[in-house]
């Protein structure tokens, strides 16, 4: 017998064992499959990147090539200047084809003058009435500031010339900002797809390339649609030429054959895990036969064994153990579905949840927590300090302490004929509904009165600071949930509104909450006037607090407004000496804060931030004497004045050479000057470069360099920015230096 249990539990485990391994094997394949295919997306993210970096660099260097060329062969300037000497023009048109047989990516590239509608490419001159692209120089004109390369187009260079698949950049002739004209660089799309199609094997890969506009550049529209079957494994995009590449696996290679192979696991495992659970299914029921015939035999041996006094065996007491548990849990819930207390507490917290159910007024009727009355109010305590507590008592002290205040509180309510029940809503903070006969002031004015009494009682007798926020009053237990809410909205506001630390919803200012943006303000000016040493710096922190008593924002808002000011402060103080640094760090910093933190009210807020203030204000005064800043800039300003024309002048150069930080260099320009250092020193560089060119011959070139710019594109850039037209314009047009301010 012992020995047919023991095959009969052995095989009964037997599938979970089988089940385990086959699982164990089939996580582990699916592992190495996901390490796989991740390690393919990775090649081919690789790969599709190394080709899109190889076109953009051939584009690329198109561009610059021929920008080179036109920026320093003299004859396409002379040419844009409606040169008519043919000379100038054949050696233009060398150029464009010696460019050409340089680089066999370039289909074509033209030279359009605006002045006379002409053409000069490769071939020769033509005019644009009958040249075959106007179409496109008609759209490149009216988009002047456009940079990048159009979508795939047609070319064609006379309208009997066969068309041309390309892409076209076009720049603004003469370089960098003529208005004379344009140069068009068309790039062949059949050579750009041989260079992508010699870095994809299509027999394992596939690439779909897409321009901006969606039209297909590669590969060709040859009807191999080979690539449509395969998994898309990266998709990237050419910032350079608005191309859209699209990657992956061709169908049908080693990358699906493991996704199959996969999928046959997956089949075989859950075949297994179905085989495992019915074989479990199966010996489990033939094995509880036997277990059925015990059981029946236990119930026989209690019916038999009841009320005798005959000593059981092991497995009878063990089963009247069991059975006695079993009641006793049974019994325990039971006691504990049916116990007043929770039930109690439930409908408590379903009553300020504002849950309207049916069952409610069966709850209060049937658990009648408070007597009928004609007004109801809720009032919140809160214990201030609440880490405090909790470090300086043990919980078993904790927890006498809060039935404590429960008790006080509704004992000090029934001295003014309030009727409380209260619940603890969170761990530092107890709700009171109360109820009472009377019109709703009188009821107002007594719940504040209890109030008052039962924080000074706890303040002075456990030595425990509270706060308190007094809810509307209502006609029936249905607005308790709204009562509850304005009594949560009173303690947000317990700075603002609160007396003696407790605050009424009826207190709260009337209207929408206002914008943070004007006490930020406030706190901003507050920081200048204090920055630069002016005493009218506590009528801003006066108004500043005037303004949050008449607005009465919450206590969060007051309090997030307090560290902004202490932060701007600190940002402008502390790099100024060590000094002052240590009110805005270390633990005098965080003993001002915690007082600050566990202010009761504005006023004591107010009074407690004026006298860290003050101190500050005392140790700063004596450091800003030793060094007048008005000097500093002085020095500064003389310093450009003098060096401007060097490149490296930076805020950095200046920190180092006045041995201040950047930020503080910036600041002192702007609040000097009215505005940004970079923008004085352009400033600068512009009006010595306008003197130069008025009255110098100097080319644009070295005017730049002796203004400190390092090449004439930037310079002529931010000259355009600033004058409004070009260096080269200026000279031409003989205009007249501004005056220097």
């Amino acid at each position: 017998m012992m020995r047919n249990w023991y095959f009969r539990l052995l095989f009964s485990y037997f599938p979970i064992l089988v089940l385990a391994f086959s699982i164990i094997i089939f996580l582990s394949y699916i592992v190495v499959n996901e390490t796989t295919r991740k390690e393919t997306k990775k090649a081919d993210g690789i790969a599709t990147g190394y080709t899109i970096d190889r076109v953009e660099r051939a584009v690329r260097e198109i561009e610059m090539t021929i920008l080179n060329e036109a920026a320093k062969n003299p004859n396409f300037t002379l040419y844009m200047n409606r040169s008519t000497d043919l000379e100038v023009k054949y050696a233009v048109v060398r150029s464009l084809r010696a460019i050409m047989e340089d680089n066999k990516l370039i289909h074509s590239v033209y030279v359009y003058r605006r002045a006379d509608g002409t053409i000069l490419t490769d071939h020769g001159q033509s005019e644009l009435s009958s040249f075959g692209d106007r179409a496109f120089i008609g759209q490149a004109w009216n988009n002047l500031e456009y940079r990048g390369w159009s979508p795939s187009r047609e070319y064609r260079e006379s309208e009997i010339a066969q068309p041309a698949a390309v892409i076209s950049m076009y720049k603004r002739a003469p370089l960098p900002f003529g208005d004379d004209g344009l140069i068009v660089i068309n790039v062949d799309l059949y050579e750009i797809e041989k260079m992508i199609g010699g870095m994809t094997n299509r027999q394992l890969s596939f690439m779909r390339v897409r321009d901006a506009a969606g039209q297909l550049v590669y590969p060709p529209d040859d009807g191999d649609d080979a690539a449509a079957e395969g998994k898309v494994l990266t998709t990237a995009r050419s910032e350079r030429l608005g191309w859209t590449f699209e990657s992956g696996i061709q169908a049908g290679q080693l990358f699906g054959w493991v996704s199959v192979i996969s999928y046959v696991w997956v089949a075989i495992a859950s075949l297994t895990f179905a085989a495992a659970i019915v074989y479990l299914i199966w010996i489990t029921k033939r094995n509880y036969k036997p277990i059925r015939l015990m059981v029946n035999r236990i119930q026989t041996l209690q019916l038999r064994n009841e009320g005798t006094g005959r000593e059981l065996d092991d497995l009878a007491v063990i089963d009247r153990a069991l059975e006695k548990l079993i009641d006793q849990a049974r019994d325990y819930e039971k006691e504990k579905r049916e116990s007043a207390a929770i039930q109690r507490r439930q409908l408590f917290l379903d009553l300020i949840a504002g849950e309207r159910g049916r069952h409610i007024g069966e709850r209060l009727s049937k658990l009648n927590p408070l007597p009928e009355k004609e007004r109801y109010a809720v009032v919140i305590a809160r214990l201030e300090q609440y880490e405090s507590f909790q470090s300086d008592y043990s919980p078993g002290e904790q927890n006498l302490m809060k039935y404590a205040l429960g008790n006080v509180m509704q004992e000090l309510a029934l001295s003014e004929e309030l009727y409380a029940w209260g619940e603890w809503a969170a761990p530092d903070r107890i709700a009171f509904i109360l109820a009472a006969d009377g019109d709703a002031l009188s009821v107002k004015t007594r719940l504040r009165r209890t109030a008052s009494v039962a924080r000074a009682w706890m303040e002075e007798r456990l030595r425990i600071p509270l706060s308190f926020g007094i809810g509307s009053v209502v006609d029936g237990w249905r607005g308790l949930h709204e009562a509850y809410c304005a009594a949560l909205t009173a303690m947000d506001h317990q700075l603002s509104i609160g007396r003696d630390a407790v605050a009424t919803s009826d207190d709260l200012p009337n209207g929408a909450q206002h914008e943070m943006y004007k006490y930020m303000q406030l706190c901003t000016e507050c920081v200048q006037k204090f920055r630069l040493t002016d005493e009218t710096w506590r009528e801003k922190l006066e108004l500043l607090f005037r303004q949050l008593e008449a607005d009465a924002p919450r206590d969060e808002d007051i309090h997030s407004l307090l560290r902004l000011l202490l932060q701007l402060l600190g940002r402008e103080l502390k790099e100024l000496s060590g000094n002052l640094g240590g009110y805005f760090e270390g633990e005098q910093a965080e003993l001002w804060r915690s007082r600050f933190a566990y202010a009761p009210s504005l006023r004591e807020m107010k009074a407690l931030l004026l006298e860290y203030l003050n101190e500050i204000y005392r140790t700063y005064v004596a450091i800003s004497e030793t060094k007048s800043y008005k000097a500093m800039i002085a020095e500064m300003r003389a310093y450009i004045q003098e060096n401007f024309a060097n490149p490296d002048l930076s805020l950095k150069h200046l920190s180092d050479r006045f041995q201040i930080s950047g930020k503080y260099a910036s600041y002192l320009f702007k609040l000097e000057y009215d505005m940004k250092f970079v923008d004085y020193l352009v400033r600068l560089r512009m009006q010595h470069a306008e003197r130069l060119l008025a009255y110098g011959d100097d080319t644009i070139q070295d005017i730049a360099l002796k203004v400190g710019y390092a090449n004439s594109i930037t310079f002529g850039r931010v000259f355009k920015r600033t004058v409004g037209v070009t260096p080269s314009d200026y000279r031409r047009l003989k205009m007249h230096p501004s005056a220097p301010q």
